[in-house]
């Protein structure tokens, strides 16, 4: 949902397992260039379920089957001028083939192993809990992370 600008966006995102490695996609605005798990913004009155396959199709070509809530976060920036809540569900690719998307933001697509998870620029930084879960599985922890806020390059 998106408010006016003292309301906090929420952005849901799935994290999608293959092996030891996990779906991120890689966005470039101007000269930043960050990973993310797939996903985004949920319009008013929006399923939290259909506005992430909505905005996974948008971003890799795939069609997910969306899982349990595993990982809750906010992203409040210093100056206070964001707030976006994350809500990071399980899923399970059902459908298409993995390339880009009609979002012009994404410039790549691919699973990141756990090896490789470290060494990236994720956002929000879910780095931790991410190669965790790639170690014990999901849902085996706190929901909530807490705030996440991560600066530009």
């Amino acid at each position: 949902m998106q408010g006016d600008d003292s309301s906090p966006r929420v952005r849901v995102a799935v994290v999608v397992v293959r092996g030891d490695s996990i779906l991120l996609v890689r966005h470039q605005k101007g000269a930043a260039s960050y990973w993310l798990l797939p996903g985004g913004g949920v319009d008013f009155g929006e399923p939290l379920a259909e506005a992430l396959r909505r905005e996974v199709r948008e971003e890799t070509c795939l069609d997910v089957r969306v899982g349990d809530l595993i990982l809750a976060s906010d992203s409040i920036a210093p100056d206070g001028s964001r707030h976006v809540v994350n809500l990071c569900f399980e899923g399970e690719v059902v459908g298409g083939e993995l390339g880009l998307g009609s979002d012009e933001r994404v410039v790549e697509a691919r699973y990141v192993s756990s090896d490789e998870l470290h060494d990236l620029a994720l956002r929000p930084d879910l780095r931790d809990e991410l190669a965790k879960g790639l170690e014990t599985g999901f849902g085996s922890g706190d929901v909530y992370v807490g705030e996440r806020w991560t600066r530009g390059p």
